[in-house]
């Protein structure tokens, strides 16, 4: 008995010792970031909930708190607006801590189809040690109302947010290279419409703090219903408004009028078209018979055209042979980001056959060599590694 009753406080002990590590405190990024469940947001939010009444004047404690809150909308409701329920965490927020750059930013994040002054005042007290993906919501704001095409004071801030983001490392190297990789495949004074972070900020980032790529012009896709975003891009091209009712704009009407009214070669990131399909608004299969893959990418052109010989050339502009080197470092942020190198599984192994009809064994044996390192070389898990290495085998010369 006296053994059993040890085991039982053993027992016991390690219960109690899971329960407090679950709910330590630590800093809440978002679900891309974090590749968090919902368990921990809501352990989270208990904690932070902790630390908030132990300093309610704590912005850090605060902000986590809120983030916790928020990002739980992935799983169930999440934060609402601070209307709808009298002891969300914005209304304490404001009571507690009014006017601090924490309270603007988190208010301007539940409402910021309105209300810019929120976001504006945050604009004006960003902290030295502010987080990444807290500047990664203040470069979006600053996006979507024009700063990209701004030449004076707003631009500059937007400029300067993107090179401290490039340096402090935040986006991983693969990321960049994967990204530069489709730009350097583009003809120059392309038009690029892409669609989130990953596939955005390294462009814009690498234009603004390293100068590279500056002919291309790039396009956020879900800002695009925003008219005021609309009407800076066609003034920035020369073209005329785009004249439409709001609830009658497409972005596959807009994509096609952008071509028309350019003489710049229109491209799409491959999810663009996803996106649309899933929208009840769009029919775009005959927007989708005017796409054409080009390498990582997919050209809008309403008039037929070689796109082997044009995906070619996009080829042979790419720098792949990072794919096949060890990491050298481990990325301590936006975990799972490492999907982006099945791209280059998805998108490229037709070359393989390509060459290898064209009699170049050599140049085959050596793609698929590089393809299979791109899926071997990460960090994902070994179900995912199998599905994209069972995919490319279909291409083995």
């Amino acid at each position: 008995m006296k053994t059993h009753r040890c085991i039982l406080a053993l027992a016991l002990f390690v219960a109690t010792a899971n329960s407090l590590l679950a709910q330590r405190p630590e800093p809440v990024l978002p679900v891309i970031v974090s590749g968090q469940d919902s368990i921990w947001y809501a352990h989270q939010a208990e904690a932070w909930e902790a630390e908030v009444k132990k300093h309610p004047k704590s912005e850090e404690a605060w902000r986590n708190l809120f983030n916790a809150k928020y990002y739980l909308k992935f799983w169930f409701d999440g934060l609402k607006e601070p209307t709808s329920a009298e002891n969300s965490v914005l209304t304490r927020m404001e009571q507690a801590i009014p006017g601090t750059f924490t309270y603007n930013y988190c208010r301007h994040t539940i409402s910021m189809s309105s209300d810019f002054e929120f976001a504006e005042r945050a604009l004006t007290m960003i902290p030295d040690d502010v987080s990444h993906e807290t500047v990664d919501g203040l470069l979006g704001y600053l996006w979507r109302t024009g700063a990209d095409l701004d030449k004076g004071k707003r631009g500059a801030q937007f400029n300067e947010l993107l090179k401290r983001q490039y340096e402090g490392g935040y986006y991983p190297d693969f990321a960049l290279r994967y990204n530069y990789n489709q730009l350097e495949g583009m003809p120059e004074n392309a038009i690029y419409i892409g669609h989130g972070d990953l596939d955005l900020f390294p462009k814009i980032m690498m234009q603004r703090a390293m100068k590279l790529h500056e002919d291309k012009f790039i396009v956020v896709s879900s800002f695009l219903y925003i008219p005021n975003y609309r009407d800076g891009i066609c003034k920035h091209l020369g073209i005329p408004p785009y004249e439409v009712e709001a609830a009658q704009f497409r972005l596959s009407q807009f994509i096609h009028y952008l071509s028309e009214q350019t003489d710049r070669p229109v491209y799409l990131n491959a999810s663009v078209p996803y996106n649309l399909e899933t929208s009840a608004n769009e029919d775009i299969k005959e927007f989708c018979e005017c796409l054409y893959q080009e390498g990582l990418l997919l050209k809008f052109s309403s008039t037929p055209y070689d796109n082997a010989a044009a995906a070619l050339r996009a080829f042979e502009k790419y720098h792949l042979e990072y794919l096949t080197e060890p990491r050298f470092r481990t990325e301590n942020y936006w975990k799972g980001s490492e999907k982006l190198q099945v791209n280059y599984v998805t998108l490229l192994p037709k070359f393989i056959q390509r060459f290898k009809a064209a009699g170049d064994e050599k140049r085959a044996q050596w793609l698929y060599r590089t393809l299979r390192a791109s899926i071997t070389n990460t960090q994902l898990d070994e179900t995912t590694k199998q599905r994209y290495l069972q995919h490319l085998e279909n291409f083995r010369p």
